[in-house]
C-alpha cells in the first residue's frame, strides 16, 4: 500500500510538471508542484513582473549646466563604469559617451542606492561623479529640500528618479565590508528620469491572484511612491499602505511584525530587509512565494517556501528556484498555481 502511495503521489507530481511546462514553467523540486497549492502570500518586486524589463530615459533635466552638457557627461560616465543594471543600460543607450578610466570606481549596490567614480582629469570628466536615490544623495546636497519636492512630484507618476551629481574632491573607497561614504557639499548636475513599461496584462494577473484568495506584497529598491504610482495602474487599491525601507528599520519588533502583516507596498527595501520580510510572514503562519531575478534575491527565495525565478535572472537566482518562468512570463504563474491546487 505505501509502495503503491508513493508510486500514484509521484506520477502525480511529475503529471503535474508535465502541464506547467506545456504552459511555460520548469518546474525544478518536484514537490513545487503541491507547494503551489498552499501559497497564500506572494511576495513580488515590480521590474520584470508589473513591468517589462524595458527601462528608457523618460527625460533628463539639468541642474545649473546646459542640457548639452548634462547629456555629454552623464554619456561620459556611463560608458566609463558599465552597463550594470537595467538603468545604466538606458542611459548609456539615451546618452552614447566615450569611457574614461576611472581612479576609484563604487558600483551600484541595493544597499545604499547610489554608484560613483573619480577621474583624474585627463578626459572631459574631472573630480567625482555619484548617481543614485534623491534619498540617498539630497542629504549630502546644500538646499536639498527643494530637490526632494521635486522628486516627489515625479515620483508620483510612477517614474523613476535619480540625481547625477559632482564633486571635486575623488571618492574613497570603502573599507572592507563597510558601505561607501558620500561626501558633504555634491553639486547636482541634472535630473536623470526613467519611466518603466508597464505589462499590458498586469491587471489582468493581479485579478486573478486575488480571485484564487492570494494576498500580494510588492516589494522593490525603488522609491515607495514611485511603486506604489505604478501599483495604482495596475489595480491594486489605492489604499493598500505604503512604506519605505528606512521606515521600516526604524520600527521595533513588534511594529515592524504589523508592519509587514499590513503593508501591501514596500520600497527603498534592501536585500536583508527582503528577507526579513520573508522571515516575519512565514513566523506569522503565512505560505509565502517570491519571486526573483538578481542575485539580490536568492536569500529571500531561500527563506520562502516557493522560490519563484525569472529565465532572464541570475544563474543563482534560477538554481535556488523551485520554479522558473520561462521566457519570464509573469502571466502564466496564476495558471501554474491553479495546476498545484488541482
Amino acid at each position: 500500500f505505501i509502495a503503491g502511495l508513493l508510486l500514484m503521489i509521484t506520477v502525480a507530481y511529475a503529471l503535474g510538471a508535465l502541464r506547467i511546462a506545456q504552459k511555460g514553467a520548469l518546474v525544478q523540486q518536484i514537490n513545487a508542484v503541491e507547494s503551489l497549492s498552499n501559497v497564500d502570500v506572494l511576495c513580488l518586486d515590480k521590474t520584470g513582473t508589473l513591468t517589462t524589463n524595458r527601462i528608457a530615459l523618460h527625460e533628463a533635466v539639468p541642474i545649473g549646466i546646459s542640457e548639452s552638457d548634462l547629456a555629454r557627461l552623464a554619456g561620459d560616465f556611463a560608458a566609463s563604469t558599465g552597463r550594470v543594471n537595467r538603468t545604466a543600460e538606458a542611459l548609456a543607450n539615451a546618452f552614447p559617451g566615450q569611457a574614461q578610466p576611472a581612479t576609484v570606481e563604487i558600483p551600484f549596490a541595493s544597499a545604499y542606492k547610489w554608484s560613483g567614480a573619480a577621474f583624474d582629469g585627463e578626459g572631459s570628466l574631472r573630480g567625482s561623479y555619484v548617481m543614485g536615490a534623491p534619498e540617498m544623495l539630497v542629504p549630502h546636497i546644500q538646499d536639498g529640500d527643494a530637490l526632494a519636492e521635486q522628486a516627489a512630484a515625479w515620483t508620483a507618476e510612477g517614474l523613476r528618479v535619480l540625481i547625477f551629481a559632482h564633486h571635486d574632491q575623488p571618492l574613497q573607497p570603502p573599507r572592507d565590508s563597510e558601505a561607501p561614504a558620500l561626501p558633504a557639499g555634491l553639486r547636482p548636475l541634472g535630473w536623470l528620469i526613467f519611466s518603466d513599461e508597464l505589462r499590458p496584462d498586469a491587471r489582468q494577473v493581479l485579478d486573478q491572484f486575488r480571485q484564487a484568495g492570494i494576498t500580494l506584497k510588492l516589494i522593490s529598491g525603488d522609491n515607495p511612491q514611485t511603486v506604489a504610482a505604478l501599483a495604482r495602474m495596475a489595480g491594486i487599491s489605492p489604499d493598500a499602505e505604503v512604506i519605505s525601507g528606512l521606515d521600516l528599520a526604524a520600527l521595533p519588533e513588534g511594529e515592524f511584525d504589523l508592519a509587514v502583516e499590513q503593508t501591501t507596498v514596500f520600497g527603498r527595501i534592501t536585500p536583508e530587509q527582503k528577507q526579513r520580510i520573508v522571515q516575519t510572514l512565514r513566523a506569522q503562519g503565512h505560505y509565502v512565494a517570491m519571486i526573483g531575478d538578481g542575485v539580490n534575491d536568492v536569500l529571500s527565495l531561500k527563506q520562502a517556501q516557493m522560490g519563484i525565478a525569472m529565465e532572464s535572472g541570475s544563474q543563482a537566482t534560477r538554481a535556488v528556484a523551485d520554479l522558473v518562468l520561462l521566457g519570464d512570463r509573469f502571466s502564466i504563474l496564476p495558471e501554474t498555481i491553479k495546476e498545484g491546487q488541482r
